[in-house]
């Protein structure tokens, strides 16, 4: 079998950052633990390697990596079990300061607990391997500033705090490196950056919303959007409802909360729930489950004035993310409204992209308490269905020029906080002494 040959790129692609961070990562030893996989920055960065980079020398750190999964973090044993089946010559040599344990959670972002910190640093200390020689990817930016004041507080070394992003990273991969050979295993086909505006043509949907497992604000919304006249595209299925006592306890609270924005609408939440709809969109053909991160029924969005996204969270405190939804309307080229959390569309302004104010009023996204927030996004989304239907041809070469200039953000920008950045501060850990 031959050996891999870098992909050809021009000078100016956005790829060629990527590839020279594989390269540097090739010379590192990445491991995990026997029996536990790679997260999903590190597994994506490791296939990539595998690729991409042809054989060399391995004169770099050792990275020793699991999958951090967020249900590792609220248990003891379970955090433990991430790293007990480590190489004891990895533990030693991590502990020697000569790497670096590498927790991959960056298909998650979660609010900091200090009963999770108090966890995770018990785990470490059980297994020998010193804060200081420990970082942690995760998607919050906002924990890492509570995490180390807790830190402070008990005078303990806090572990590298990392934000990167696996799905992203692997969005980014489908839409602007076709020379970089893909992931094992092919997603539904690859959608052009933008290509919600190839038509002028009218839009039988005047909204798309899509929904995977069902939350309490996804509810909310969809009975909301189900009762009105405007024709849209809906995927909400109950069948994917979380189902333990407690989720169940807190959806109904939450739904009864976000549900006060109109008079009868939580009766409404509660009789489509019982309703067993499945509508699942182009979910039903996934052969593997991170599909979804890459798919959209495009038909129904090219089809569509207004992408209303329904982000993972909502009404936790101390979020800062965005994940691959917001991402993927963005991508699309139609204007947008993100049911998610607080600042999600101003951190998405600050990389430079064009959110489209002037078409949408992004007012909600300023808005702190989660149920006013919920409450500003409905009048959002409802003036923009007020609207006469359709773009007008000013406003298609608005959106157009729109999609033109988001498309460069995207290939470097999203390139750069969910891979570059992460990858950069991940070596320079594991190379201090």
């Amino acid at each position: 079998m031959q050996p891999p040959r870098p992909p050809d790129l021009p000078t100016d692609h956005p790829g060629r950052p990527l590839l020279a961070r594989l390269e540097a990562l090739a010379r590192c030893e990445i491991v995990a633990p026997e029996g536990i996989r790679h997260g999903p920055l590190i597994g994506q960065l490791r296939h990539m390697i595998d690729r991409n980079v042809a054989p060399g020398p391995r004169d770099g750190p050792l990275i020793l990596s699991p999958f951090a999964h967020l249900s590792r973090l609220l248990d003891p044993a379970e955090a433990l079990a991430m790293l007990a089946p480590a190489p004891p010559e990895a533990l030693d040599r991590i502990s020697a300061g000569q790497g670096l344990l590498v927790l991959d959670g960056a298909s998650e972002g979660r609010a900091f607990r200090g009963e999770e910190a108090a966890i995770l640093h018990g785990a470490l200390e059980a297994s020998g391997i010193p804060a200081g020689r420990t970082a942690w990817v995760q998607q919050n930016r906002a924990l890492g500033t509570e995490y180390r004041a807790w830190c402070a507080a008990r005078g303990i070394e806090p572990v590298r705090i990392v934000t990167g992003d696996g799905y992203a990273l692997g969005l980014w991969h489908r839409l602007f490196a076709p020379e970089i050979k893909p992931l094992p295993g092919e997603p539904p086909p690859r959608w052009p950056f933008g290509f919600a505006l190839a038509s002028d043509g009218p839009r039988r949907n005047r909204w798309i919303c899509l929904n995977y497992v069902v939350r309490a604000h996804r509810a909310v919304l969809a009975a909301w959007l189900l009762a009105r006249e405007e024709p849209g595209h809906l995927t909400f299925s109950v069948k994917r409802i979380e189902e333990d006592e407690a989720a169940r306890s807190r959806f109904a609270r939450d739904a009864t909360w976000l549900a006060r924005v109109e008079p009868g609408l939580y009766p409404r939440v509660e009789a489509l729930l019982a309703s067993g709809m499945d509508r699942t969109g182009d979910t039903k053909a996934f052969a593997h489950s991170h599909w979804r991160v890459h798919s959209l029924p495009m038909e129904e969005v090219a089809a569509s004035e207004l992408f209303i996204v329904t982000e993972t969270e909502m009404v936790w405190p101390n979020l800062h993310r965005w994940t691959e939804k917001t991402l993927k309307a963005l991508a699309s080229g139609l204007p947008f409204i993100v049911f998610g959390n607080h600042g999600t569309v101003a951190g998405l302004a600050e990389l430079g992209f064009d959110t489209l104010p002037d078409l949408v009023d992004h007012g909600y996204d300023a808005e702190p308490a989660p149920d006013r927030r919920f409450a500003a996004a409905l009048a959002s989304v409802a003036r923009f269905l007020g609207r006469a239907p359709g773009f007008t041809p000013a406003e298609m070469t608005r959106l157009r020029l729109a999609a033109r200039h988001n498309r460069e953000v995207f290939a470097r920008q999203i390139l750069r906080v969910a891979a570059l950045d992460p990858i950069d501060e991940i070596l320079a850990a594991a190379r201090a002494p």
